[in-house]
Parts: C-alpha cells; structure tokens; sequence
C-alpha cells in the first residue's frame, strides 16, 4: 500500500469544535538559504478534558550567527480560532490574525520586545506523504495520533522577519505538516532534510516514537522515507516497521532500514546550542518537552543490492540543513523551557 495520498484534504481541521481531549497541529519548516537560518513556525489547538479549549501560534528562527534567533509562544482563547477548511480567505486554520491555507502562511508572534513576523506562499505538492503505515493509521488516531506532510519537500518564497530584519525566500524547498489526535507518543524523535550539502536530489524523512499502552511505554517504532533521484524509497509500511531500528537520545538519533532491494544507516544530531526547549501540554494535563532544531546536522549512507550483496550507492550528508526534534514526558535539563 502507498505511503502516499492524492485526495488533497488531508490538511482540513480534523477538530469538530466540540470534543474534548483531542489536540491539533499544523508547523512548517525551511532553511533561508543565503543566511543559512532555519525557520520553525507552528499552528496549534488544545480540548483538555477538563478545562476549556484554546489554541496557540509558535515563531522561530534559528540563526547560525546567533543574532538573528528568536524563540515566541502566543497563546489565545478558543474564540480567537477562525472558521477552517476553505472558508475565512481560504484558510484551513486561522487563529487571531495568523493563518494557513494550501497556498499561503502568514504569522505573527512577539517575545517581550522582539517580534516575528512571516508570510510565505507555498507551492502545494501533488500528493501527501503518510507516516504511520495505512493499516495502522485509524488505531494510531484513536490511541495516540497520526502525522502526515501534505507538503513534504516543496518551494516556499516570501519573507520571513525577525526585528526588522527581513529573511527573503525565493523558492527554497521546505515542508509542511499536520497532526492530530488524543496525545502525543510518550517519546519520539523526528528529523527531515531537503538540503544536501552536494545539491543531492533527495529528501529524507523519518521518525521513532514509544506509545504508551496503559502505563507501560511500547517498543519503539521506526518510520522512515527517502526519495533520491526521483525514486521513493519507503521503509514505513509494516515489514519496513519490523525491520527499521531507531536509537534516539538528545542530542543524537541513530537510524537503520531496509528493503529487499534498499538499506540506510545514519544519524542525526544537533548540539544543545542549537537547540530549543518547549513544552507540549497534552488533553490530560500531561506534558511533553521537545528539544528542537532547524539547524541540525544529519548523515545517511545509502546501499542497493546487486549481485547478491549489499553495495554502497550514495552518502548524503547536510550540516545544519536538517531539522530534528526529540520529545520525551521529563525536561531536558540541558535547556531552558520556552513558554
């Protein structure tokens, strides 16, 4: 079965405005190619069980040179939430006077004195790429949540500006991503590039996560994709889930997969100055601490199978192109928490 869908609705608002203890998200990232920044930008809605509902808009900018960094949350009650799924100018989500559509991402967010602001269209992919596998994806959405990028690697152009001090985007390749259910998995690492540092045409992403089943973690679960040269390579169906292996403890994630004609090795790491700590509250009162970064460095080694043995056909290598994210229940004491 295909890890990927053409249907064209996978970003709608799965919410139904009524429900409580379920959780949203829509966030993009891209890489400023001039300036080498990484930018991480977040639409969010919370139901908790027990209190009232509200929804947030995130802003970061993770600069190499350090002075242009900004890291702003922005929280705002339910009724700051606009109308959705192709009303309100087209907007899938809208809250305050930041929104997102298929086309188009506009934001903005202050810390203090500091501002963030963003509008950046985007060039909507032709089809959307499924992470959890197709069998798995309607008790993953029930149990925990389910992830998809309906703009997996695709060129974003506008600005991005932090201070007064504009980033211009002319058509470099960045993604966009939903999710949405009843928690977050109680540990995950995640990782995405499309910046190659030799202009390899490939684009990678994968992640590991541990549910929770009652109050024992599972095993952990490896999904993992590749596309090189145009071709997909998807290790994220059942067997390539069986077969994958991930090892994940901030500030490294260590990778593994196969298929009957394909193998990866790799890693994915980001020192903790790179990094930034935040907090994802979950419908149960429960947090998650995610350590994130825009400006990771990542490494695969590729090998196809011929003659009978595995052979070595590429290594793809990205400093400070990649994005990588660790989540886990307990803080990470290396970082301060961004709230």
């Amino acid at each position: 079965m295909s890890s990927f869908t053409i249907g064209g609705t996978e970003n709608r608002m799965r919410w139904d405005r009524r429900a409580r203890g379920f959780v949203e998200a829509w966030w993009a990232t891209v890489t400023h190619a001039d300036s080498g920044a990484g930018v991480w930008l977040r639409y969010a809605l919370t139901a908790p069980r027990a209190s009232p509902p509200y929804c947030e808009v995130w802003g970061f900018v993770f600069d190499p040179g350090v002075a242009l960094s900004f890291a702003g949350v922005e929280r705002f009650p339910i009724d700051r939430l606009g109308a959705a799924n192709g009303r309100d100018d087209g907007a899938l989500v809208r809250i305050g006077d930041a929104w997102l559509s298929e086309t188009h991402l506009e934001g903005r967010v202050s810390s203090g004195a500091r501002s963030l602001s963003w509008s950046l269209d985007v060039e909507p992919a032709a089809r959307c790429f499924h992470h959890v596998p197709v069998p798995l994806r309607a008790r993953a959405e029930r149990s925990a949540s389910v992830v998809c990028s309906p703009n997996l690697a695709v060129p974003f152009t506008g600005t991005v500006t932090v201070d007064g001090n504009e980033l211009t985007f002319a058509g470099e390749r960045g993604s966009q991503s939903h999710r949405w259910g009843r928690r977050h998995p109680a540990s995950w690492a995640w990782a995405h590039c499309a910046r190659f540092d030799d202009g390899a045409d490939a684009v990678f992403e994968g992640v590991a996560a541990r549910a929770c089943v009652g109050p024992v973690a599972a095993p952990t679960t490896t999904l993992l994709y590749l596309r090189l040269d145009g071709e997909d390579v998807c290790f994220n169906d059942v067997r390539g889930a069986l077969r994958a292996r991930g090892r994940y403890e901030m500030p490294t994630w260590a990778f593994s997969a196969r298929t009957d004609e394909w193998k990866i090795a790799g890693a994915a790491r980001a020192a903790p100055t790179r990094l930034v700590q935040v907090a994802y509250r979950d419908p149960d009162g429960s947090e998650r601490f995610c350590a994130n970064s825009e400006i990771a460095d990542l490494g695969v080694e590729v090998y196809r199978r011929g003659g009978g043995s595995w052979r070595h056909h590429r290594s793809l290598t990205s400093l400070r192109g990649a994005a990588l994210e660790f989540g886990r229940r307990d803080p990470f004491v290396e970082l301060p928490v961004v709230r």
